[in-house]
This record gives structure tokens, sequence and C-alpha cells, in this order.
């Protein structure tokens, strides 16, 4: 591990993080993707300037350990995060965030964007040697990962997508933002939204495939 991350912040991720994980594999799998990250998006520099992005993180990988398993699982499958985030994302007032080591409500940046908002599953999935696709209507200019500028506000604005092209699909962070909810102040409209995005996961979905978390299915409940 390098020098910058000891006693950190960073250092007490990669603990927590390795400790969801029971093969040693897979913890030294995970130490080199943060440690990659860190590197190519200065996340302990982010990290420290916004507590939130350690959580956002664990949660994150909590649920990749919840749905697969073994990290080695994730090798080669196509996955999908529909409203992945971008590096322009703006901060809601608040963010509920639930992890394997408790749930808390964090606060958004005071200067609007924020780096809770970057899109750290795929680039998280990318280093774990997934292949991952990221659909946002922010900015995705540089990223590595196969990447869509999409408006999800519109019906049908995923049939772009073939059926059963997924191996897994997540969606967590749209109708938490800002501009979301903005353009859709209606509750009754956010549903119809929901109910589109939950018709498009199902449809995209392999016959075996994996939901790691839908935020349209839960609103749907």
């Amino acid at each position: 591990m390098r020098a910058r991350w000891r006693g950190s912040r960073g250092d007490r991720l990669m603990t927590k993080l390795r400790s969801l994980l029971i093969d040693p594999e897979d913890q030294n799998l995970m130490t080199k993707s943060i440690q990659a990250l860190d590197a190519r998006y200065d996340l302990s520099k982010k990290m420290a300037q916004e507590s939130g992005v350690e959580d956002i993180l664990m949660q994150m990988v909590g649920r990749l350990a919840a749905a697969f398993g073994r990290l080695s699982n994730l090798n080669g499958l196509r996955i999908l995060d529909i409203a992945c985030g971008s590096n322009t994302s703006r901060a809601p007032a608040s963010i509920y965030i639930n992890t394997p080591f408790g749930e808390k409500t964090i606060g958004g940046a005071s200067k609007g964007y924020t780096a809770q908002f970057e899109p750290w599953f795929c680039r998280l999935l990318l280093e774990l040697g997934a292949n991952p696709v990221g659909i946002d209507l922010g900015n995705l200019e540089g990223e590595a990962f196969e990447h869509y500028g999409v408006d999800l506000g519109k019906i049908g604005a995923l049939d772009f997508l073939p059926a059963h092209s997924f191996d897994a699909i997540q969606d967590s962070r749209l109708f938490g933002s800002p501009e979301f909810t903005a353009q859709f102040p209606n509750r009754a409209d956010r549903l119809k939204v929901a109910q589109e995005i939950r018709r498009q996961e199902q449809r995209l979905l392999k016959v075996d495939g994996i939901l790691i978390h839908s935020d349209a299915e839960a609103l749907m409940q």
C-alpha cells in the first residue's frame, strides 16, 4: 500500500472493504483496485474533502459482495449502471446510505458539485475486471468505461440497448438527484419513470442475470 494511505481515511476504508471479503485473492484485488482509483482519480483527496465518498464506496462494495460473493465472479461480466453519476453531478441536500457497516444520512457538498456522485461504481467494476456500461446525462467524457449520455426521463430512452444483453444491472442514483427532482417535481411523474426503468431492467437482463440494486423497484413498492 502506498505511504499516502497510512494512518489516513484511505487506510480505514481499505481495512473495511477487505473485511467484507473472505478470500485473500479477493482482498488483494480490492486493494489494487482502490489504489488504482486513488492514482487515477485522487480518491484519497476527495475522501478527505467529502466524507460521503468513503461511505458510498463501502455501499457499492457491499452490494457487489452480496450479489456475486467472489469478486473473481465479476470478471468479464457486462454490467449496466443506470444513472451512474458523472463529473458534473450536483449534490442533493442529503443522501441516505446503507452500507454493511450501518445506515446513515450524509449531507451534500456545499458548492453544488460533488465527488460523491462521480461514476465510482463503473470505475470500480472496470478495475475488478468487469465490462461496465454507464448511463447518465451528465459529463462522462474521458471515462475509460463504455458510456452513453441518455435522458432517463424519456420513455424508451434505453431501447437502443439490445434485449437480454447484460449479466447484471443496477440503478441507484437517479431519483435522489437534484437534476431529476427539478425535472420531475411530482411524485406521480417520477413513478412513471421508475416503471419505465423497471421495465427496461427486466428487458435488458439475461435470463439468469442479477439485479444488484434498483431504486426504481423500491419506489414502486
